[in-house]
């Protein structure tokens, strides 16, 4: 059964009354909900039967799983898909989509990475009037065949999707030289929308491993060489603009001197930053990327999240 985001809450709601022992105004403070809010939430749950002496749902297993990275990792939030089969990537792009509905505000300002399940998050998104929406992108664009992973390109669709607006960054998301990625960001028109992108209320952002950084070498962007350096410098994944090592800390090199965005460092500085992954083979560079503390809310698949509990 595939959780909708109300469904979830509830779930969490009820995990943390009657299992976790916390009162109904913890939960109201840990969540940021109001307590006769949760009062309702918890009666709710057990109108539609989850909740008899024990919570009874097949996807209990899911949020308590989300409960301990949360507290393990300090997250704001986690949402843990329920599952082991196919299409994991389609499930968290959706509850992905079902989480930046709940997150819609006035005068908001929203970030965007790229790759491929920024693109499958996008896809999911419906199409919701909030006319007075900012979507930025947080990394330059890529090579024109393969558009529909640019962040240029998400941003456009997102604003489509939510009736808002959009800013371009007019550079590549890799420059050919150092010299080149400085003239290209000293320009105003570049340098404005990153400075927008490093001021956003909302982020999401996906994560990229290290067994082959199948997206960077699709693109082309990528030789054996500088991917063999970059294993040897201790890289376990990338995010946005920056490659990073086990310890979460992002890595110095010529390689990453001419990646135009947000860097993993600049990503701190945003509210709350939405990291999206699917697949077992991605736990290990979102166990890494955690520990750069840049990361508030994390929405995986259960075999990420059970893995992530054992490193």
């Amino acid at each position: 059964m595939r959780l909708t985001e109300d469904r979830r809450k509830m779930l969490k709601v009820a995990t943390l009354y009657y299992d976790h022992g916390l009162t109904q105004s913890e939960i109201a403070k840990k969540m940021g909900i109001s307590r006769p809010i949760i009062s309702k939430m918890l009666q709710q749950a057990k109108e539609l039967g989850m909740v008899e002496i024990y919570i009874k749902d097949e996807s209990s297993h899911s949020v308590k799983l989300a409960l301990a990275i949360e507290e393990s990792f300090n997250l704001n939030e986690v949402v843990v898909v329920a599952g082991t089969g196919t299409h994991l990537k389609k499930n968290v792009a959706r509850a992905a989509a079902s989480y930046l509905v709940g997150q819609l505000k006035p005068q908001q300002k929203i970030g965007l990475s790229w790759g491929t399940t920024m693109a499958e998050f996008i896809e999911e998104v419906p199409y919701v009037h909030h006319p007075d929406t900012m979507i930025l992108p947080l990394a330059g664009g890529v090579a024109s065949q393969d558009v529909k992973y640019d962040a240029n390109h998400l941003s456009f669709l997102l604003s489509e999707k939510l009736s808002g607006e959009c800013a371009y960054i007019y550079a590549p998301a890799l420059a050919e030289t150092k010299d080149l990625k400085e003239v290209l960001v000293a320009s105003k028109m570049v340098s404005d929308v990153l400075n927008q992108g490093r001021q956003v209320d909302l982020a999401f952002i996906g994560v990229g491993q290290p067994a082959s950084l199948t997206t960077w070498e699709n693109l082309g962007y990528i030789e054996a060489d500088e991917f063999t350096h970059l294993q040897k410098q201790g890289m376990v994944g990338d995010a946005v603009a920056s490659f990073f090592n086990q310890k979460g800390e992002a890595l110095d090199n010529d390689f990453t001197r001419r990646m135009i965005g947000v860097t993993l460092d600049e990503l701190k500085q945003i509210p709350n930053v939405v990291l999206l992954a699917a697949g077992q083979q991605k736990a290990e560079s979102v166990h890494a990327i955690l520990k750069s503390a840049a990361i508030r809310t994390l929405i995986i698949d259960q075999t990420i999240a059970e893995k992530l509990l054992t490193l």
